[in-house]
């Protein structure tokens, strides 16, 4: 199994530094998985202090699309540029550093809500998970639990809310201050008060960092400055 993985490892060769002050850019980019064409000719940009939403119908090819934006696959054809720049020409793993993701399942460790927030890292401290907290419209509950930031979530987070636990998601995306952040249905699971006052949060973040929310729910395309709709893997 180990020398399968090495097998796989990938590669990345790009070596300039990431920039994103301008947009993430797509030119006629198409992709397939084996004989199934997932995106075709999709050209779309991603500009930089604002909140995009891609939406449509699930199987679409959203995630693959926020899967290109990351690097993890690259297009059969077409090109992504940030700010100007194509995409396999910058640092991999630089760029990535730049990116919080946030998925459509939430898994929060039996832990305090602070590891849960900074996952251990020394290089974080309180007043960086308070921050990410703040930003993700977290801080009035969890100032208000017991122990504070220290609290414990419970196992996979089953002491606080749905609502709670994805506001805790997000500040774990938020404290290492990317430049992008990415939502891959990451509402979805909410009932429809809790989503709406979600992306009421995620609204008033897009002037702090650049958002790139995936969803077929209609409520992330009320509060998104700008609206891609993916059918039949076209934009």
């Amino acid at each position: 199994k180990i020398a399968e993985a090495e097998l796989h490892r990938e590669t990345l060769r790009g070596t300039k530094q990431p920039t994103f002050e301008s947009a993430i850019a797509f030119d006629r980019v198409s992709i397939s998985y084996g004989d199934v064409e997932v995106l075709r000719d999709a050209s779309l940009t991603i500009p930089s202090g604002r909140l995009t939403a891609i939406a449509g119908p699930s199987g679409s090819g959203k995630t693959t699309l926020a899967d290109l934006v990351i690097g993890l696959y690259v297009p059969d054809a077409g090109q992504i540029t940030v700010d100007g720049i194509p995409l396999e020409e910058i640092d991999g793993t630089s760029w990535r550093r730049e990116i919080g993701y946030v998925p459509q399942e939430t898994f929060l460790f039996n832990d305090t809500v602070m590891n849960n927030v900074t996952l251990g890292d020394p290089a974080l401290s309180r007043d960086d998970a308070e921050r990410a907290l703040r930003l993700a419209g977290a801080w009035d509950f969890v100032s208000g639990l017991r122990a504070g930031i220290d609290s414990p979530a419970g196992e996979r987070g089953l002491q606080l809310s749905g609502g709670q636990r994805q506001r805790i998601a997000i500040a774990r995306a938020l404290v290492h201050k990317p430049r992008l952040l990415i939502l891959d249905e990451a509402t979805t699971a909410l009932d429809p008060a809790t989503e709406a006052a979600i992306c009421e949060t995620l609204r008033g973040l897009a002037d702090k960092v650049t958002i790139l929310a995936i969803s077929h729910q209609p409520a992330i395309t009320e509060v998104a400055d700008l609206i891609y709709r993916i059918s039949d893997g076209t934009v």
